[in-house]
């Protein structure tokens, strides 16, 4: 393989990785803990097979809705991180 393509299919893959995080298992005390600290209330979790795009900078009540988890890994922002129902 070119040298050329194959930093241009290691860029390509690389940079789909950093695109999202997804928010563990629940931690200690209600809703769900990131590993930066944020928390997310049992209020606001997507229900089980959704996900949602959480912006730690926002209230709860400002959050973009639960949608289809497939649609919405390739959609989140740097600094927000991808909610699993």
């Amino acid at each position: 393989m070119k040298p050329r393509l194959a930093v241009a299919l290691l860029a390509l893959a690389l940079g789909g990785c950093a695109a999202y995080a997804e928010v563990g298992p629940p931690g200690p005390g209600p809703g769900r803990a990131m590993a930066s600290g944020v928390q997310v209330p049992p209020g606001h979790l997507p229900p089980p097979g959704e996900c949602r795009i959480w912006f730690p900078d926002r209230p709860p009540g400002h959050q973009p809705p639960p949608g289809d988890c497939a649609s919405l890994r390739w959609r989140v922002p740097p600094g927000a991180v991808l909610v699993p129902g």
